[in-house]
């Protein structure tokens, strides 16, 4: 096995200041340290922040010609990194390149814990070394002081679970079978088929053997009505993660801080929790507050999961968060992405029909 984990990952926004601000103010993380034209950083200007063991990073354009304002200005706010832990950082390089990953920067006399590759669209993986820190990652890291969570309740989240990837239709195979030979992920054995309302998209999933981690490519299919998948490679500006799981041990306590720190989740409709509190009566959850909180429940043969789903983290409807529980279940809540994804075509009707409305 290549990877051990999923490390950091870092966006890259319009505007790093507030990013972090609403990170911390809305979802508890703790800024720990920065980078910038202070410290050595002249063109880029970046705030790390973290809970229990996640490590987020936003980086934002410290002039106008920085790499970070051109991504900006195509995709709007968005992930640019997703690092991968890795046993051996040359080899991991190595592998990467033999299976098509483009080599960004290979591993350099003197910090050989440090590898870049180039991945999906404009994205890129960074392979650290099991031991490295920001301090070997981030050019001009300083730590901050103290490094304490804003006031409010804790929420509770302490890993990244997987990230859902949208590519071009026809890729999604492809992506698949590279990241099985590069880094170990394993396949799951059954594809799956999202079709609402004459809106398809398929997913296909990879995962570490030893773990949760994992990435879920989607595409959309060729001849439907226009579907999630399609939007976001449309908005965005081409592939790249559309969300970011983030695991917690209390769905129910992280999603009440969520909404006390004044963080909205996606509305679930009652049809969705009468249906799913007859197919799963067995299920020992308390559905009442769940339906309270717009949290939605899939199960499997190994387990059961929880998942909520906050808005949108940025102006374009591009990149969200998911904050998952897993009881057992290696799985990712098909059902949940079925139900949900019938609301999205929904909500997407009105908006539709209120612009036609202007029009």
């Amino acid at each position: 096995m290549v990877v051990q984990r999923l490390g950091f990952v870092e966006l890259w926004v319009g505007n790093a200041r507030q990013a972090a601000a609403f990170l911390s103010s809305m979802l508890g993380f703790a800024v720990v340290g920065t980078a910038g034209p202070r410290s050595g950083r002249p063109r880029e200007v970046s705030y790390v922040l973290t809970q229990g063991g996640i490590t987020i990073v936003v980086t934002g354009a410290a002039d106008a010609g920085s790499p970070v304002a051109e991504f900006v200005r195509v995709h709007g706010d968005g992930v640019r990194n997703v690092a991968l832990v890795v046993d051996d950082v040359a080899a991991a390089h190595e592998q990467a390149v033999e299976a098509g990953f483009p080599s960004v920067h290979a591993p350099a006399q003197g910090n050989r814990d440090i590898a870049v590759v180039g991945t999906f669209g404009d994205a890129v993986h960074t392979l650290v070394g099991p031991g490295a820190g920001p301090d070997q990652w981030l050019q001009g890291f300083e730590p901050s002081d103290g490094g304490a969570a804003p006031p409010g309740p804790t929420v509770g989240l302490h890993r990244l679970d997987h990230y859902a990837v949208s590519v071009e239709a026809g890729e999604r195979e492809k992506w698949a079978e590279r990241y099985a030979l590069a880094f170990g992920f394993v396949r799951e054995p059954k594809d799956e088929h999202v079709a609402v309302d004459g809106s398809a998209f398929s997913m296909t999933t990879v995962r570490l053997p030893a773990a949760d981690d994992a990435f879920v490519f989607a595409e959309p299919v060729p001849g439907s009505r226009k579907s999630q998948i399609a939007s976001y490679l449309e908005q965005f500006g081409g592939p790249g993660v559309h969300h970011i799981a983030l695991g917690t041990t209390d769905i129910g306590a992280a999603v009440r801080a969520l909404h006390a720190r004044g963080l909205r989740t996606l509305r679930v409709p009652d049809s969705y929790r009468d249906e799913a509190a007859a197919r799963f009566a067995g299920l020992a959850v308390p559905w009442s507050d769940l339906a309270e909180l717009g949290i939605v429940v899939d199960v499997d043969d190994d387990g059961h999961l929880l998942q909520a789903f906050p808005e949108p983290l940025c102006d374009r409807p591009t990149t969200y968060l998911e904050v998952i529980q897993r009881e057992g279940t290696h799985g990712f809540g098909t059902d949940n992405v079925r139900h949900l994804y019938s609301e999205v075509v929904r909500e997407q009707s009105l908006i539709d029909a209120a612009q036609r409305s202007l029009t």
